[in-house]
């Protein structure tokens, strides 16, 4: 698996646009879907955090997704596409556990002190595997079309 900063030596334009649309600073929200006990799909809203060349979540450890997390890492995460639309991002790979108390410090300094200020709150980091940065040309016109900007952890 990668890290974020591993993508932004590889590819800093998608890295850019992932800061950009990820706002990973804890101040935005994304969709991290996790993998249920049964196989299935789960959908939950996230705050990422940019910290350390790595993207971060916290998760509430009574949370279903937290279950999934450590029982499955894998995860996609989307960010919410920006108010006048035509991009979007998403990023799939693994999540890992950081208990880590400094590294913990370090990601809730860089979410301007807004996430993990309790115990509950668990600390994940997320290894990326794939990254996909769509732009829409025309957007909002019958002429729109994708044009896919792609990475692949190798």
């Amino acid at each position: 698996m990668a890290t974020w900063a591993d993508l932004r030596r590889a590819r800093p334009e998608l890295a850019a646009a992932g800061e950009r649309l990820l706002s990973p600073n804890g101040d935005s929200i994304a969709f991290l879907a996790t993998v249920r006990g049964d196989g299935g799909p789960r959908l939950h809203p996230v705050m990422p955090v940019l910290a350390a060349g790595r993207l971060h979540v916290f998760v509430v450890d009574l949370s279903p997704k937290y279950a999934d997390l450590k029982r499955d890492g894998r995860f996609a995460l989307h960010a919410l596409p920006p108010a006048h639309g035509g991009e979007e991002f998403y990023v799939t790979g693994r999540a890992e556990v950081v208990e880590d108390a400094a590294r913990r410090a370090l990601v809730t300094t860089a979410s301007g002190e807004r996430l993990g200020l309790h115990d509950f709150e668990a600390l994940f980091a997320l290894d990326l595997r794939h990254v996909l940065h769509t732009v829409w040309e025309h957007w909002g016109t019958a002429g729109a079309w994708p044009d896919y900007r792609k990475w692949r952890e190798r």
